[in-house]
């Protein structure tokens, strides 16, 4: 596997975002889970896939991977994320483009999808539409809070720590960010949409079956993989990429 050189784009708040782009027609940018990059995609094979068919752009978001790793909780308004990834959707010269995103990526790429007309579809893959924290979540946060907290660094860390535990500080400010992101309901995005989960992600499957009548009135395509656990949407490439690639085609 060849590795791509990174390339870099600067954040209407100065910070920088790195990415990769490889492949040839509309673009498609790939939105990674929380403490993962965005090499994982190609890892994982999706980019090899996706690149015959799509301009595909893969970003480590901001605090991940290569970019920058502010620490402040308001460095991870939501805001602030997406003003990142237009940024590297303007570097590529793709005013328009579909959004892929796993977990954290697709709790991101909501917010694209329903506050921008550039989004042209939108693949969400193993997170509910509503708030971005809820009750299940929240708890999650005070347990990883307490876990890490030896972990903590001072502001005076180094923006772009190669190890998992370089991030944690920055998830730390992130997860809090999230508390205060505002809601996002299907129909409140602006472009088709497919919601994919797997029947042992328990949380998001149950949020479906509560929601499918405001899922149905939105016109979300939804898939639910059986037996596919919430790390699975993203692992069970097989199982997962011919769904979302063929709703991504049209």
């Amino acid at each position: 596997m060849n590795k791509l050189a990174t390339r870099y784009s600067t954040s209407v708040d100065g910070t920088r975002i790195a990415y990769d782009v490889v492949g040839s027609g509309p673009a498609l940018m790939l939105l990674h889970g929380m403490g993962k990059t965005r090499r994982d995609w190609r890892k994982a094979g999706y980019v090899g896939r996706l690149q015959d068919a799509f301009t595909v752009v893969t970003v480590d978001m901001r605090g991940s991977g290569e970019s920058d790793r502010p620490l402040d909780k308001a460095d991870y308004a939501i805001e602030k994320i997406c003003e990142d990834l237009y940024a590297v959707a303007d570097a590529c010269d793709a005013p328009r483009f579909a959004v892929w995103g796993f977990s954290f990526g697709g709790n991101v790429a909501r917010y694209m999808a329903a506050w921008s007309e550039r989004v042209t579809a939108l693949a969400l893959v193993g997170v509910p539409f509503g708030p971005a924290v809820d009750a299940a979540f929240d708890r999650y946060i005070d347990e990883f809070a307490k876990k890490y907290a030896h972990l903590a660094r001072t502001k005076t860390e180094h923006k772009r720590k190669p190890t998992i535990k370089g991030q944690i500080p920055a998830m730390m400010a992130c997860f809090q960010a999230m508390r205060t992101w505002p809601g996002v309901e299907p129909g409140d995005v602006r472009c088709p949409t497919l919601l994919l989960v797997g029947t042992k992600n328990k949380r998001v499957l149950n949020w479906m079956q509560a929601n499918s009548e405001a899922l149905d009135e939105a016109g979300v395509r939804v898939e639910i993989m059986q037996g596919l656990t919430h790390n699975q949407e993203f692992g069970k490439i097989d199982a997962v990429f011919p769904l979302v690639s063929s709703f991504l085609k049209k």
